[in-house]
Parts: C-alpha cells; sequence; structure tokens
C-alpha cells in the first residue's frame, strides 16, 4: 500500500473506525460495575442539587430573618429605649409593650418564624411573642425555659456563630441572638419543620427520605430508621464531608448531604440502592449487543460515505483552492444530485459576487466606523452628565445654596452649548470652557483644599479636537487623585504645540500632586491598555476608541507619574 493510500479519507476512515471500535468492544464487556458508579453518581449528583436548592432557599429565609433581626435590634425606638428605662417605672412598661406590639405585628411577615424574644441581662425581663399557629406552645413553661436559656447559654453567644438548634418545649428549633446595647438581647425561634415544609412538598421514590441533622448529627426531623442503624447513620455523617456516600444500615443506601452556610443544619437524602439500579439491568443487555450493531451500521455508512460525501467534498475544495489562487471565473461542473447541483450552483453565484463585494465590504467598514464614533460619544456625554448632578446632588444636600446656584451657571452655560453645538468636532478653546465650568463647581464644593489653571499655547486654540475627547481624564484625576492634604489638591491642564521643525500636531496634558498611579495599574495599562478592568474605566476605553476611530495610529495617550509625586497624562492628537 503506497503512501497515497495511507493518506486518503477512506483509509483514515477505516483506521479510525478500527482503533476506536476494538477498544470500545473490550471495554464495554468490563463496563458493569463503571455504569453501575455513574448511575449512581448521577443520581447522587440529582438529589445533590436537589438538596441544595432546598438548602439555598433556607438559608435565603434565614438570611431575610437575621436582616430583619438586625434593623429591630438596631434601629427600633422601642427596641432601644427599652435599655434605658429602668424596671417598673411608667416608661419601662411603656416602652415594652410597644417592643412586644412591633414584634406581634411583624412576626406574621415571615412564615416560617415560631417566636421573637427581647431579653434584658440588665432587668433580667423577658418579652417573647409567638406567631399564629406556631408549633411553639404558648405558656409560662416556654417563656421560662427561655429566660433560663438566655442566662445560662444565649447571652454569650456572638454574632458569628448564627443559628443554632436548640428543643424548645421539646420541638427542635433554629435559634438566633443579637446582642443591642450592652445587656438587651433580641432572638427569633424557628421551628425546623416550618423550614421542613417545602421540602416535604417535593416528590420522592418509593422509601426515599428526607432527614434535617444537626452539626452533632443529632437527627432534627422523624424518620422510619430503627435507633440501631441511625446511630450509625450519624456516626457517618460526622466521619466524612463527602456530599454523597454509601451506607449500610442493613441494606445499602446512598446518603447524599447538604450543610447549610448560615446554620448548624444539615439536610440528607437517604436513597435505597435497589432502587438506583432498578432500570440498569435492560440497559446491560443492549449493551452486549450494541457494538455489533454500531460495527454494522459503520460499515454501511463508510461505503456510502465516499460516494455520497466523500467525493462531493473533494470537488468543493478543489473549486475553493481556484478561488484561493485568484482565479474569480473558475465555476463548478454541474452534479446529478439536486443538493449537489444546488450547492455548485450557488458556489458558481457566489464566485461571481466576489469581486463586487470587496468594494461594498470597505464602504460598509466606514460606515460602521462613523456608526461607532457616534455611539462611543453618546455614551461619554451620559457619563458627565451623572457626575455633575451628584456634585448637585451633594451641594443642596450640604444646604450650601449659594454655591449651588454658581454651579447651575456653570451647568447651564455648558449644557447650552452642547445643545447649540452638535457638532462632533469643537475647537481647543471651546473645550477648556468646557473644562473650566466642570472644574469651577469642584472648585466651589473644595475651596480650601482644590485649585487648577489652564494654559493654551495660543497657536493651538483655533484647532478642531473630538468633542469631550479629555474629560475623562480629568474626572478620573478629581475622583482617584484627589486627597485632602495641606498644600491643596492642584490640577493643571495645559495645551500646547509639539516642539518640533516641522510640528504634526499638539499635546494635552493633565497633571495633578495627588496620589498618582499604583505600579500596577501602570503595568496593566501598558500589557492591556487599561487601568483597571472596572466599570469606572469606561472613559479611558471610549478615548481610546475615539482615537483610534479618528486619528488611526497618529494619536498617542501616555499615563505615568510625576517626578515627585501625582498622575501626568498626556495626549498627543494631529493636526487635521
Amino acid at each position: 500500500m503506497n503512501d497515497k493510500s495511507r493518506n486518503s479519507l477512506i483509509f483514515k476512515f477505516v483506521s479510525v473506525f478500527i482503533l476506536v471500535s476494538l477498544p470500545l468492544f473490550l471495554l464495554l464487556f468490563f463496563s458493569n460495575s463503571y455504569a453501575m458508579n455513574l448511575v449512581r453518581d448521577q443520581v447522587a449528583q440529582t438529589n445533590s442539587s436537589l438538596l441544595s436548592g432546598q438548602m439555598s432557599h433556607i438559608d435565603s429565609k434565614l438570611s431575610e430573618i437575621n436582616t430583619y433581626m438586625f434593623r429591630l435590634a438596631f434601629q427600633d425606638p422601642a427596641v432601644i429605649s427599652l435599655e434605658r428605662q429602668p424596671r417598673g417605672s411608667d416608661e419601662y412598661l411603656m416602652t415594652r409593650i410597644a417592643a412586644a406590639n412591633t414584634m406581634e405585628k411583624d412576626i406574621n411577615y415571615y412564615s416560617e418564624l415560631g417566636a421573637l424574644f427581647i431579653y434584658s441581662a440588665k432587668t433580667q425581663d423577658l418579652v417573647m411573642t409567638r406567631a399564629n399557629g406556631s408549633e411553639i406552645p404558648q405558656n409560662k413553661g416556654t417563656e421560662d425555659f427561655m429566660y433560663e436559656w438566655m442566662r445560662s447559654e444565649g447571652q454569650f453567644v456572638e454574632h458569628g456563630d448564627g443559628w443554632r438548634t436548640v428543643k424548645v418545649a421539646g420541638i427542635p428549633c433554629l435559634i438566633h441572638v443579637v446582642k443591642s446595647g450592652a445587656s438587651l438581647y433580641v432572638g427569633s425561634i424557628i421551628p425546623i419543620q416550618s423550614l421542613a415544609a417545602p421540602s416535604n412538598k417535593v416528590q420522592l421514590v418509593a422509601d426515599e427520605q428526607i432527614i434535617f441533622f444537626s452539626d452533632q448529627a443529632e437527627p432534627l426531623t422523624a424518620t422510619t430508621i430503627s435507633p440501631v442503624f441511625l446511630r450509625q447513620l450519624t456516626g457517618k455523617i460526622l466521619q466524612t464531608d463527602k456530599s454523597f456516600h454509601t451506607v449500610e444500615i442493613p441494606d445499602k443506601y446512598l446518603l447524599v448531604t447538604n450543610r447549610s452556610q448560615v446554620s448548624n443544619l444539615i439536610m440528607t437524602v437517604l436513597l435505597p440502592e435497589k432502587n438506583v439500579y432498578k432500570q440498569l439491568s435492560l440497559l446491560q443487555k443492549l449493551i452486549y449487543f450494541l457494538p455489533f450493531v454500531i460495527g454494522c451500521l459503520l460499515i454501511i455508512n463508510l461505503v456510502l460515505l465516499k460516494k455520497i460525501v466523500v467525493n462531493p467534498i473533494l470537488r468543493v475544495i478543489r473549486a475553493m483552492r481556484r478561488i484561493q489562487d485568484g482565479d474569480l471565473q473558475y465555476r463548478m461542473p454541474p452534479s446529478h444530485s439536486k443538493e449537489l447541483a444546488l450547492l455548485s450552483e450557488t458556489f458558481n453565484t457566489m464566485s461571481a459576487e466576489i469581486s463586487s463585494l470587496k468594494i461594498n465590504v470597505y464602504e460598509e467598514h466606514i460606515k460602521t466606523q462613523q456608526a461607532e464614533i457616534k455611539h462611543l460619544q453618546l455614551q461619554i456625554n451620559p457619563h458627565f452628565l451623572l457626575n455633575s448632578l451628584n456634585i448637585a446632588y451633594n451641594l443642596i444636600a450640604t444646604k450650601k445654596s449659594e454655591l449651588a446656584q454658581k454651579m447651575m451657571v456653570h451647568l447651564m452655560h455648558y449644557f447650552r452649548s452642547m445643545i447649540r453645538s452638535p457638532q462632533k468636532m469643537v475647537t481647543i478653546r471651546e473645550e477648556m470652557k468646557h473644562i473650566d465650568h466642570y472644574l469651577q463647581i469642584h472648585k466651589m464644593r473644595f475651596p480650601l483644599h482644590f485649585d487648577f489653571s489652564i494654559e493654551i499655547d495660543e497657536h493651538v486654540g483655533e484647532l478642531l479636537i473630538p468633542s469631550l475627547i479629555f474629560q475623562p481624564f480629568v474626572e478620573n484625576a478629581i475622583i482617584h487623585g484627589m486627597v485632602m492634604q495641606e498644600e491643596g489638591f492642584r490640577l493643571i491642564i495645559s495645551c500646547y504645540e509639539e516642539q518640533a521643525d516641522h510640528s504634526r500636531g499638539f499635546w494635552i496634558q493633565i497633571a495633578d500632586n495627588g496620589n498618582g498611579f499604583s505600579e500596577q495599574a501602570l503595568r496593566k495599562f501598558v500589557t492591556d491598555g487599561q487601568t483597571s478592568g472596572d466599570a469606572g474605566n469606561l472613559g479611558m476605553h471610549n478615548v481610546k476608541q475615539r482615537l483610534q476611530a479618528y486619528y488611526a495610529n497618529e494619536a498617542r495617550l501616555m499615563i505615568g507619574n510625576g517626578l515627585e509625586k501625582g498622575a501626568v497624562v498626556r495626549l498627543f492628537i494631529p493636526k487635521k
């Protein structure tokens, strides 16, 4: 067999088929064990996803209640005042009633809550409110238990301990305590059964169980497992952190676990392995016959492949190579097959249109570039507007009405100029007026800590530049570089002609005496052209895109730090 035959597509198909089929035939005979493990893993992953979704829902509810507890502990006037009033006084009694009313009103917003309570270590007093229909009994014994628990354990629980399991009146519950003030505590009680209720609605297969455990593997919900086997099960949960494993109690079960992120709850699914492999026996029988069926089909398809697919592919490849070599006059011969005839006709039509399409593509590229420039400008305009409105809000909020009026005058001039001048190019002098309005606003905000100067070479004042081309660098200098120091933050903007015999353009420089760029930011600018990866870098990205669109590679952007301190941004723009 010569080298040409070995390199043929048919030979490669046959070789690949033999190399793949022989190991496959051998592998399938020893795949029973692998198939069983695969099915078990898939069932375990499915149940793990089920548990993860249920536990995420529970954690979300616990976090929501936790947020409410902090709001109640630190923002509710009655709760805050309860610690300050002496017990027995009329003020204390009224405050206690107001706190109880607040808890009674809010508790029904959270269906999982069983009870809310406030405990004062200073006055040794407990205020407790029970939800309507709660499993927690409403009697003195429950309040006495919570009173003693808070005295002995609850008041020493740290915020970071989160939710913990405690049996209240014999009912497994989750309790979370938040300290408010020096000796006041706000707590909530959630019966485990109320958290498990959504899980009980999940459709399970026969003999499958969902059980809740504490972090000490204490069962918190009802189960049909005998106590002897339950101890073996709890020991397995404590010994491993795997999401699923096999246990024998005494039959083999698949145990899938998921731990809560905000409490010490462990949710498990217990599934008999016989149910996992119930449908596998028929599949194993089919596996033995599948290789022979696949082999016969592949051989038949291989014969047909050469005639129907390989030969037409070769003809198409030859035609494509002719087009690639520049022979745009080449046409594919007609074919007797309907599909291949359509392919030949389409290919020939495509060849005839390639020459004219070259011109159309070039024109379309120019239109796309112009549209991109317009889009980038629209991105920058709201960028400045949002920053200006934020400054106006701060001035009004601090009741600096006179500064706010001056600021609004600057804004009026700026946007009036933008409305009257919708063109894309403006003179440097006009652009500097825009910048002056913007910086005057900041100077009014920080009269003792901020100053600026704008210097324009008289030869460049009437040259045209894209509007708002260096506005983002001025904003970034103020937002990221401004520091409150004794000498004040100073920004210097200068525009001067290139110092050369045949000047090709001019430089715009923005320099300050602030923090400057970090070494990491400078390295990132050198590698990928950005100083950071966050949304605040939109302005710099847009400037680079607009410079590329207007001036191609003639414009330059340089950033660095001053000799002593501060940041320096230099922008070279060619004359047009």
